[in-house]
């Protein structure tokens, strides 16, 4: 007795405590409501800088007339599917309408028609048509039956088990198409959210249009938002939130190399060679393809193959299930390496190159191909592991330069493109 007492006093709290409690709940809520104030409303004057310094709206000309031209054929294409929707619409109504009209007047005509009475029979007759009539009804039952029928148990199989397991597996079907609806809209969702966050996607609130040089017509060509890794390192987009080069369509393809020839001859009548990388590291997280030119001195392009091949040798897992090192010489990387793998490659100028299919993207880097590169010309590591935040001054007068550089070669100009 005394015990329960105990117990039932060692539950009891007295007033103080309890407002002690709920004054320190108050405060914890308070606090988080501040910091949440504090940061939305740092956001708020990082984004009033940036309007006022220009960021949101500075452009080249040349890709400003671009994107307008883009704007223009994208209004005038919304206009004319509404359109074409919107007929479709009506018609789709018309013939309704018509059908309904077919139907009411044949059932009309049906109504008037003669129908040819039964012939009297006598008791025997009727039995024996009656018996036949059951009999074609059980055969019919049973030959419908048996095409349900998957395999039976011997005598064991009874006709209540196969309605039991035709429910089943009915059951089943559903709740298949089930999980895969709820699969594909976590995907579109995930992708959705991708999208917006993107610094690549042209719809994306991250964007940075100040970088843009050229814009073709599936794929773009634009600055890292970071320092370069050497001087005139690029990028090669597409416009569309692509995962990777082993994906693309042809057309998108043919584009990247045709910026890739053109960025081959304009490093190489500046005396350089450029090598161009892909990091495919994860299908799952749908980070959109960067195909990356970094130019660099003659004396160490030469040199870069011994370097890559030496590297991707000794990278990764020891035994590997594919094949460590694919040569891209004669054939490209969307026909060396299967649709839906992890993988690196790296071709040097259009003289091809190599690619790897990551293992275990755990021991595989996804700045390998930068710190090769940055070995080679003793780059200090905090400009190829996670890059060095410019100003945007710096960043504009970036993008001005390699503009002049790039204005000779840029056959997005052309007709066309």
């Amino acid at each position: 007795m005394a015990t329960s007492m105990a117990a039932d006093r060692g539950r009891f709290e007295s007033a103080k405590s309890i407002e002690e409690r709920k004054e320190q709940t108050r405060n914890a809520r308070a606090e988080v409501l501040r910091q949440a104030k504090a940061n939305f409303e740092k956001e708020e004057r990082r984004k009033e800088l940036k309007r006022l310094r220009g960021e949101d709206t500075w452009m080249l000309p040349d890709v400003n007339e671009r994107i307008e031209q883009f704007s223009q054929k994208k209004k005038k294409k919304d206009k004319h599917s509404k359109k074409a929707k919107k007929e479709k619409k009506k018609k789709s109504k018309k013939q309704k309408y018509e059908k309904n009209n077919e139907s009411s007047d044949s059932s009309s005509s049906s109504e008037d028609e003669w129908v040819e009475a039964v012939p009297s029979q006598t008791p025997d007759k009727e039995k024996a048509w009656k018996m036949g009539t059951a009999e074609n009804q059980n055969k019919l039952f049973m030959r419908m039956a048996s095409k349900f029928m998957g395999k039976t148990d011997g005598d064991y199989y009874t006709l209540d088990d196969m309605f039991v397991s035709k429910a089943a597996e009915r059951e089943r079907l559903g709740e298949e198409e089930e999980s895969q609806r709820k699969k594909a809209v976590a995907e579109h969702r995930s992708l959705a959210a991708q999208m917006e966050k993107c610094l690549y996607c042209f719809d994306s609130s991250q964007f940075p249009k100040h970088l843009i040089v050229a814009v073709g017509v599936k794929v773009y060509l634009c600055l890292p938002n970071v320092r370069s890794l050497t001087e005139g390192h690029c990028l090669i987009v597409p416009l569309q939130h692509h995962r990777a080069a082993t994906l693309l369509d042809e057309d998108i393809w043919e584009e990247i190399q045709m910026f890739r020839k053109s960025l081959v001859n304009m490093f190489e009548d500046k005396g350089l060679d450029c090598i161009f990388l892909e990091t495919n590291m994860s299908m799952k997280k749908q980070y959109h393809m960067v195909y990356e030119c970094i130019p660099l001195p003659k004396e160490v392009g030469d040199m870069a193959p011994i370097y890559f091949k030496k590297a991707i040798m000794e990278s990764d897992e020891e035994w590997s299930m594919n094949k460590k090192l694919i040569d891209l010489s004669s054939k490209d990387i969307r026909k060396s390496v299967p649709r839906g793998l992890p993988y690196f490659s790296v071709d040097f100028g259009l003289h091809g190159g190599f690619a790897h299919v990551i293992e275990d993207q755990h021991k595989f880097s996804h700045y390998f191909g930068k710190e090769i590169i940055g070995g080679m010309l003793d780059i200090e590591p905090r400009l190829w592991r996670k890059g060095i935040r410019e100003s945007f001054e710096d960043q504009r007068k970036k993008a001005l330069q390699f503009a002049q550089w790039w204005k000779p070669y840029d056959f997005t100009k052309s007709k066309n493109c």
